[in-house]
């Protein structure tokens, strides 16, 4: 009794783990979604426990189990090739998805920055491409030249006599205002000979997208040089942003301009799903706030 037992379990425990293997594979898959290849390896490994089960119990030759078993080892490198290749080709995807979003999102600041210095020059957003292209091509924004620092020091009471003309307590340190004031003299006073803030209008276009640094960040990352005739588009296609802007929108008591740019990028972050949308501001308020910021 006890050697037929022990016969049985040698003749059996293959076949039994083949299958106990493959019927836990089975539960995973209803489980939860399991990609290609896992489903696969399961169909295989119940295969393999049915063949071994047949091969023990004397219904298949031993010439049958070596050829239907080279057919599965074919299969088995089959499936690993075409593994492989899945996984070159999904690394390959999220790299391009990886640099298509990183462009996106950086070209949409880009856009904002440009957006908003339009506005706080004409009181409104621009209305189309066009517009905001020209602006930033050949529009001018205030810069302000600083030389020289603050003096660390009170003002003298003869400073205060021409700052105030009056004879209020001296008690803190200069600020920046009276420094400004009191180097437009014909005698500035002690530190103030070589302070300087002098606003003047530069263009736009050098001194936001053409520095050093920023020139620098884009070559880094990888998108190429900044060109304003690109901007409008969406990387990898043909397609625009949608640019909706509003002049006035009453928010309380006050108006506001306000902006939406948005657009769907080419590619889903995972392969077969819907492309995300990447969008700034709103048509309801006057926040310009990006969907990608703060993920």
């Amino acid at each position: 009794m006890t050697n037929n037992l022990t016969l049985l379990l040698k003749k059996y425990s293959v076949p039994a783990l083949f299958l106990l293997l493959a019927f836990g594979m089975i539960f995973l898959v209803f489980a939860s979604p399991q990609n290609k290849t896992f489903l696969i390896a399961t169909v295989m490994m119940f295969i393999a426990g049915i063949l071994t089960l047949l091969y023990s119990s004397g219904v298949i030759s031993t010439k049958i189990l070596t050829l239907l078993g080279g057919v599965a080892f074919v299969g088995a490198i089959g499936t690993l090739y075409f593994s492989t290749a899945s996984v070159v080709n999904t690394n390959r995807h999220i790299k391009k998805y990886n640099m298509t979003y990183g462009k996106a999102t950086y070209n949409l600041q880009d856009i904002r920055t440009a957006q908003k210095a339009y506005m706080e020059e004409n009181a409104y957003y621009a209305p189309t491409w066009d517009d905001l292209i020209d602006f930033i091509n050949n529009g001018k924004v205030p810069f302000v030249e600083m030389e020289g620092t603050v003096p660390s020091r009170r003002i003298t009471e003869d400073e205060r006599a021409f700052l105030y003309g009056d004879n209020r307590a001296i008690d803190n340190n200069m600020t920046e205002l009276e420094a400004l004031r009191l180097s437009k003299r014909p005698n500035p006073g002690e530190g103030l000979s070589n302070f300087k803030r002098d606003t003047v209008m530069v263009s736009f276009l050098q001194s936001k997208f053409q520095t050093r640094s920023y020139t620098e960040a884009r070559q880094v990352a990888g998108y190429g040089a900044f060109s304003a005739d690109s901007l409008p588009y969406i990387p990898g296609t043909k397609k625009k942003w949608n640019l909706e802007t509003k002049k006035k929108v009453k928010l309380g008591e006050t108006e506001y301009p306000v902006i939406k740019v948005s657009g769907k990028l080419p590619l889903a972050k995972i392969e077969g799903t819907q492309p995300e949308e990447l969008t700034f501001g709103s048509l309801t308020t006057n926040d310009t706030g990006g969907s990608w910021e703060g993920n």
